[in-house]
């Protein structure tokens, strides 16, 4: 039984868009990752999802989530080249980049290259085809794992796991120890609507034993 005057909404039966609207003003602040992928014939897309995580550091897994267009219920170029190539890199979206991640969001034809539409730059990995995003200070390289789907309509999510094989940090975000502090980094996330989020405001808590 619900609290007096909770609001309930019967996910069930509610229409999904809005189902999708409560979960991102409530599942917050989420990380964006900013993944690079190529199709087939080589020609790369780069798009930001924030349904994304860290899944396994023993071995080194990440997951991100894109989502059916909402309008047609198409796939993303995203998965069908991650799909094609099991391939794909995740860079880290900083307050530098904010803007052009953004415009990356856009939807263009099949095909089109984000890096050259928002102006960032692609850099040859070292062990998949996808390309390093020069301007994100971190760029992660992953194997496709696996890949699942929730939903055949608009708004249908899947979630693509991939090990991580090579880590790339530039040196301007690390400290003399090796760490890499927030206020170096500097990573943004989403939050609900139009809402961005910087890392700056942030307490500690000792962990307990």
């Amino acid at each position: 039984m619900s609290a007096p005057g909770t609001t309930t909404i019967d996910a069930t039966t509610a229409p999904w868009p809005d189902v999708y609207r409560r979960l991102v003003e409530i599942v917050v602040p989420r990380p964006i990752a900013l993944v690079s992928s190529v199709d087939p014939e080589g020609r790369p897309n780069l798009a930001p999802f924030s349904f994304y995580t860290v899944v396994s550091a023993n071995p080194p897994f990440l997951a991100f989530s894109p989502a059916r267009s909402g309008r047609t219920g198409e796939q993303k170029d995203t998965l069908l080249n991650v799909e094609a190539t099991r391939q794909f890199v995740v860079g880290v979206v900083t307050e530098a980049v904010a803007e052009q991640v953004n415009r990356a969001s856009a939807r263009l034809p099949r095909g089109v290259s984000e890096f050259a539409h928002v102006g960032l730059t692609p850099v040859p990995a070292q062990r998949v085809r996808a390309p390093l995003i020069a301007e994100s200070p971190v760029n992660m390289e992953c194997e496709l794992h696996e890949i699942r789907s929730y939903g055949d309509g608009p708004g249908g999510g899947n979630l693509v796991v991939g090990r991580i094989v090579a880590l790339h940090i530039a040196p301007e975000v690390l400290d003399a120890e090796g760490r890499v502090p927030p206020d170096r980094l500097r990573a943004v996330g989403r939050m609900g609507g139009e809402l961005w989020v910087d890392t700056r405001g942030t307490f500690r808590m000792p962990r307990p034993e």
